[in-house]
């Protein structure tokens, strides 16, 4: 079945190599990478470094700005893109459908889900291009990223990317077999709001670290590097010092990171990719 998008005069076009995708009217992208030039630019370098043939997950697909990114990179993976709001999923499988258009063989999977484990029953808030889950509100059930991907059959997992505004830890949490089996790449964002999700990132930490994710890299919320190659306690000081500011005890200066954790294994592909984004400009 052709899928379709009523497409507005208003909508945004964004360019990603070959790739042309939209976003709606009031989608804030652009202006964010207009503003930061880096806000949103690492995965794609890491996607370039990446064995052809394996999975990347991307948990809160959006409408595809970032797997359209990393695609235009390396086209030889295989996404699974999953997202639960509605409005965005109908940009994404539209988008998706016009990068297949023009490279027939990429392969990228579409899933309409809200991935968690501890959070059973949410809802879904936010505006532009930006949504984010509310515990307890609603009616749409979470589904483990475990129950998801052992749906299908798929390729090893070489890159777990998650980014729903506040509970990636959940997310992460709720892959331990996949974790356990594939020892992929994690990417997720660290935000919190409130001192419980300020622990389930710190218990995830530690978790990690338990399973042998020993590199962990910090971005900040622009995108540009704050630590490399650093440690759990070092990275949960810079999460007090966002802490202090969500409290308003210190002037706020950032809202919240992207951590990159990584087996020993994959030491060398984080320093060829962080040297890479290093010389971009």
């Amino acid at each position: 079945m052709k899928l379709s998008l009523k497409v507005s005069r208003a909508d945004q076009q964004l360019r990603f190599g070959d790739f042309s995708i939209r976003l709606p009217h009031d989608h804030l992208l652009p202006v964010y990478q207009r503003k930061h030039p880096s806000y949103d630019h690492f995965l794609p370098f890491l996607a370039g470094q990446l064995e052809g043939g394996t999975t990347v997950i991307d948990v809160g697909a959006n409408c595809g700005d970032t797997v359209a990114a990393m695609a235009a990179k390396n086209p030889h993976l295989h996404y699974l893109c999953i997202e639960p709001d509605e409005q965005f999923l109908r940009y994404l499988k539209s988008n998706v459908a016009a990068m297949q258009q023009v490279a027939p063989r990429l392969q990228i999977e579409t899933v309409a889900a809200m991935v968690g484990k501890d959070i059973s029953q949410a809802s879904l808030a936010g505006s532009n291009g930006s949504k984010h889950a509310v515990p307890g509100a609603g009616g749409i059930t979470t589904t483990t990223l475990d129950t998801i991907f052992a749906a299908g059959q798929r390729a090893p997992v070489r890159l777990l990317k998650s980014d729903v505004d506040g509970f990636d830890y959940d997310v992460v949490n709720s892959a331990i077999e996949l974790i356990g089996r594939d020892r992929p790449l994690i990417y997720y964002e660290c935000q919190f709001f409130d001192n419980a999700q300020r622990c389930g990132f710190e218990d995830l930490m530690e978790r990690l670290s338990d399973t042998g994710y020993t590199h962990w890299t910090v971005f900040d919320n622009f995108g540009e590097v704050m630590l490399a190659d650093t440690q759990p306690p070092q990275v949960r000081q810079l999460m007090a010092y966002n802490w202090r500011q969500q409290q308003k005890r210190a002037t706020r200066t950032i809202y919240y990171y992207d951590i990159l954790a990584a087996v020993p294994a994959d030491a060398p592909v984080v320093d060829q990719t962080l040297a890479a984004y290093a010389a971009r400009h």
